[in-house]
């Protein structure tokens, strides 16, 4: 079940919300129990079969937890440690061993079916055994496995610890419904469904047609090229920034505060501080339990940087069982050691205008260019792309450009037949320019959500936002009409709904 839907805006999450307070009057157990079921059934809607792999996992956690808290420390640190490998082992069995077996056996390897949200329950299981471990506390199982399956964060995070939504489940006060938490919670939740289907969904129009005709070794344009990476990379942002803010949205009408996992990182002037405001939650776990293990800082730079290459490599390789994304990861962290080594040379100097300006072009150029092995099939298909950003692609086309009619929108009936202009190479198109520099405009111009929201829950860092005065949400009619308003415009464009790319992941 996706949160773009028509069975899960008007049937599972009023029925389930009705459900969560109807009970909570009754008690606070009754309550819990029953959203727990909930999420779990908004689970199973994908696969029913699978639903027996989170239940299993949530119980056999929830029983090496209580083991942890009941042995020495010495023997907790065992236990801690086996638990751990345990859940990166199933994590393995099903997501890379045809991976591992097809290196071997030197074959492509198939896509992996992978349980729903199994990479994003994982991190969240092991962190909160490494929590219990750490603090030692008591734990329900009733409100373990709510913290677990909550359907908001379930299938793409935020990556949740149990130190910031455990405490909040216990709080008598968050079982009564608040009204000031509904209204805000469902303008959250409509921007963020707005990201989705009014921006996110129209780029993926202009991204597939480019990469599909890389995996298919057809050539492209230099501009076509460049024009994909660019779409993908605002198509990646609004599809889950947008399920993020969603996330946070259905948190609120459960009184629930989930942390923020996005920070307006396009607006980025270092690759730095892109990963300080992208997937913040992934970012903290990877810091947390790859890089600080692995030495983080200490030592010489290049011990350092190569820290920091195999903590992204380690954080590619989680996002799939490809090549591809050993590649992204490889090159992000690579980027993350040139930059720390560029400003430990450079040292603290303020920055100026055309220096933001310039770090913010070269950022998300580079992030752009990493959006090429994200998004591309394979290694062969990436390369193509990349040869044709250089000037190494179709050679057809003379001076990289064509002038013909723009077939899309003619079909649709937006453009004359009589109007000319640029189509650049046969796989992109004006409107797929258009659309992306608009995503880029709203990216950078527009106020984020959580701006917007002034949500801050979560935050580590709070001078990416900006002032923006009377535009900032409070409960009004003004504000009431525009989301009613949004809600209806979305409505009506969910006619054709695709899945979130973080889904099944």
């Amino acid at each position: 079940m996706l949160f773009n839907s028509y069975e899960f805006i008007f049937v599972f999450l009023p029925l389930s919300i009705a459900l969560h307070f109807c009970m909570a009057r009754q008690s606070i157990s009754a309550a819990i129990v029953t959203t727990t079921l909930s999420s779990l059934a908004f689970y199973a809607w994908w696969k029913p079969p699978f639903i027996v792999l989170p239940i299993l996992s949530i119980i056999t956690n929830f029983w090496i937890a209580k083991r942890i808290l009941a042995s020495t420390e010495l023997k907790a640190r065992g236990i801690l440690i086996a638990g751990i490998v345990a859940n990166l082992l199933v994590l393995f069995y099903y997501k890379y061993a045809d991976f591992i077996l097809s290196i071997i056996e030197a074959r492509n390897n198939s896509a992996p079916d992978v349980p729903l949200a199994l990479s994003f329950t994982t991190f969240v299981q092991i962190a909160f055994l490494v929590d219990v471990g750490r603090r030692r506390g008591q734990i329900s199982f009733a409100n373990y496995a709510l913290f677990v399956s909550f359907f908001p964060h379930l299938i793409a995070g935020p990556i949740v610890r149990w130190n910031e939504l455990g405490p909040q489940i216990v709080e008598k006060l968050r079982y009564r419904l608040d009204w000031n938490n509904v209204a805000l919670g469902l303008t959250i939740f409509c921007l963020g469904l707005g990201k989705k289907v009014l921006i996110a969904d129209r780029l993926a129009l202009h991204v597939g047609p480019v990469f599909d005709a890389a995996a298919r070794g057809e050539a492209i344009t230099a501009f076509a090229a460049w024009g994909g990476a660019f779409a993908y990379s605002a198509q990646l942002y609004f599809d889950f920034s947008g399920y993020s803010d969603m996330a946070v949205g259905l948190g609120l009408l459960f009184n629930l505060r989930l942390p923020i996992n996005f920070a307006a990182p396009l607006r980025a002037t270092s690759i730095i501080d892109l990963w300080r405001r992208w997937h913040i939650t992934l970012s903290r776990f990877l810091r947390e339990f790859v890089y600080l293990p692995l030495g983080g800082n200490k030592g010489s730079p290049v011990r350092r940087s190569l820290n920091l290459i195999a903590t992204m490599v380690l954080g590619g390789l989680w996002h799939g069982a490809n090549w591809t994304f050993i590649a992204w990861g490889a090159f992000h962290g690579a980027l993350l050691a040139i930059n720390h080594a560029w400003r430990s040379r450079r040292g603290p100097r303020p920055e100026t205008r055309i220096s933001s300006l310039a770090g913010w072009f070269a950022t998300f150029v580079a992030f752009a260019i990493g959006m090429v092995f994200f998004r591309a099939a394979d290694i062969s298909a990436a390369t193509m792309m990349l040869k044709a950003m250089v000037g190494f692609g179709e050679e057809s086309v003379p001076d990289m450009i064509a002038v013909t009619w723009d077939r899309w929108g003619i079909e649709k009936g937006y453009l004359p037949e009589s109007f000319a202009r640029i189509w650049i190479g046969a796989h992109w198109s004006f409107i797929g320019t258009f659309w992306t520099i608009g995503a880029l405009a709203i990216a950078l111009l527009a106020p984020d959500t959580m701006e917007l929201a002034d949500y801050r829950e979560g935050e580590t860092h709070s001078d990416w936002r900006r002032d923006i005065g009377f535009l900032a949400w409070h409960p009004s009619v003004a504000w009431c009409v525009t989301i009613l308003a949004t809600f209806v415009v979305l409505v009506l464009n969910l006619m054709q709904f695709t899945e979130f790319l973080y889904y099944q992941f």
